[in-house]
């Protein structure tokens, strides 16, 4: 895995030369911005594809703006901590925050403690990407596609188990919404982060995972991994090969994890409509396309109120599942 995302560094890295060359603007004739470096704050630890999806965005960002977009990292307690810290920073443009699926809507959802309320204490500014799920097995399971593996699933209930990143973690929330819409108990092992789950799946200590296309395709590619399904609603274009969970017997089942990027509550509207712009470009770029699909990830920018109306959507979609199921992440 050091190898993949050591790759994965170098190949991107080599891209955030390429970006834009426009200079700092004025946006209106009453604000003048950016007139000093600007800080983007990752809640996460340096090395996953989080934190080199925003330093990609955050050296685009800075070509095009003309002032330095200094990342900071702040990782702990699924995305809260930086959260926090990027919620109470001034809210004059100076401070973004990128955010992903766990920390911006999910915590809202299924948190009772939450120290923030992501749609009171923010404005959404774009998002910036997406991408699939894959559900894979040790290739000893005596499965050979979802269907077999469902049926398994429910002739021995509590007894397979699912790996994930951690307790709320996307995967964490592919594998109790799977649950739920196959009518199985697949029992859950978290991790503190994707590789180390995948390991002990290939080991034949825990029967499956939910993964991120990007983490888990050279391992299938390998053969060390069998992968049963995409949680894309059509077949993946990049995977055209994997049916997806629907086409496996879960009529309906789609999900995808996201990234987006926020700025504090109140930050004047010039500035996120500027921001949002500069995001959807950097987004678009041409040569953004082939950087996006060499991991798994796919470019999609909405703008403030796209993104708004995402993260109200998945709030109430994953408050379903919690009054369902009785899933929590507390």
């Amino acid at each position: 895995m050091k190898s993949f995302y050591r790759a994965m560094v170098t190949g991107l890295f080599a891209s955030m030369l390429l970006g834009g060359n426009a200079s700092a603007q004025s946006i209106d004739s009453s604000i003048r911005y950016p007139t000093k470096p600007v800080r983007l704050v990752v809640p996460v630890a340096s090395g996953g594809l989080t934190d080199i999806l925003g330093r990609v965005l955050a050296q685009r960002l800075e070509s095009r703006i003309g002032q330095t977009v200094v990342v900071e990292n702040k990782g702990g307690a699924g995305g809260v901590v930086g959260t926090v810290a990027a919620a109470s920073a001034p809210a004059d443009g100076y401070t973004l925050l990128m955010t992903f699926l766990g920390p911006a809507a999910v915590r809202q959802a299924l948190g009772s403690n939450t120290p923030y309320d992501t749609l009171r204490d923010f404005a959404p500014v774009s998002m910036v990407a997406q991408f699939p799920m894959v559900l894979v097995v040790n290739p000893e399971l005596p499965v050979k596609d979802l269907a077999e593996f469902i049926t398994l699933a429910k002739a021995k209930p509590g007894e397979l188990s699912y790996a994930s990143a951690g307790v709320g973690s996307t995967p964490n929330l592919g594998g109790e919404l799977f649950n739920r819409d196959a009518g199985v108990n697949l029992r859950h092992v978290p991790y503190r982060g994707e590789a180390p789950g995948m390991i002990d799946v290939m080991a034949g200590r825990v029967s499956a995972a939910w993964m991120s296309w990007a983490v888990a395709q050279p391992e299938i590619e390998e053969g060390k991994l069998r992968v049963l399904g995409i949680t894309t609603k059509e077949r993946y274009h990049a995977a055209p090969d994997i049916p997806t969970i629907a086409e496996g017997g879960v009529k309906g089942f789609e999900f995808k994890g996201w990234f987006g990027i926020l700025v504090p509550a109140h930050t004047p509207k010039p500035i996120v409509e500027k921001l949002a712009k500069e995001f959807q470009t950097i987004v678009n770029e041409p040569d953004m396309a082939s950087i996006y699909a060499k991991y798994g990830i796919e470019q999609y920018a909405k703008g403030s109120q796209q993104f708004e109306a995402v993260i109200k959507d998945e709030i109430q979609k994953w408050r379903q599942l919690g009054a369902d199921t009785g899933f929590t992440i507390d």
